[in-house]
């Protein structure tokens, strides 16, 4: 069963090499557990999109030390693909703090922060226009109306919360220019608000 699961794995028969590795886990008996052919079934899972059965599998992996880094990296996208996201990132930070120099944590962690940094750039471009169109409608009547500061300030609030992401993003990934170049917007923002 074990071998006939390797031949189905080489041959990219997910759901054969799944069924066989489980066969052989369940008459496997006292013999040490065969770690690789965990990893293996996880594997399969994720290509027969059973997200939690590959959770499972790379969590025994993971919590063996077999193929650390990347058994919790993979249990951390698939949280995201199962849309939990507090475990997500708990993983993250787990993986960062455990593996400080894999590529996979840092780009993981610094795709979000820049999500998290645009998100908030856009809340405060939204605000300002939407505080400027209200001007410019005659809802309020200049800038020193008390509508249109509170606007601005919601907005410049945004601003100066997107950048410690973006600040993240790029201790993380420095090369990300964008994220540089959305940082710089921010704090041009701040500065005139």
């Amino acid at each position: 069963m074990y071998n006939a699961g390797n031949d189905a794995l080489k041959a990219k028969d997910y759901a054969k090499a799944l069924e066989n590795y489980e066969k052989a886990v369940a008459v496997w008996g006292t013999a040490p557990q065969d770690f690789g052919m965990f990893y293996n079934c996880g594997i399969c899972a994720i290509q027969l999109k059973d997200y939690e059965k590959a959770i499972k599998y790379f969590d025994l992996c993971y919590t063996n030390n077999f193929k650390p880094e990347d058994a919790l990296y993979y249990k951390a996208v698939l949280n995201k693909m199962l849309k939990n996201n507090d475990a997500y990132l708990k993983i993250l930070d787990e993986g960062i703090a455990k593996f400080p120099e894999n590529a996979k944590f840092k780009g993981e962690i610094s795709k979000n922060q820049f999500a998290a940094g645009v998100s908030h750039y856009n809340a405060g471009n939204t605000l300002l226009k939407g505080a400027v169109d209200k001007i410019n409608a005659k809802k309020y009547k200049d800038a020193n109306d008390p509508g249109y500061k509170a606007e601005v300030a919601k907005a410049k609030k945004e601003f100066s919360d997107a950048i410690p992401s973006f600040d993240k993003a790029i201790e993380l990934n420095p090369a990300d220019e964008k994220a540089k170049e959305i940082k710089a917007a921010c704090e041009k923002q701040v500065k005139a608000l």
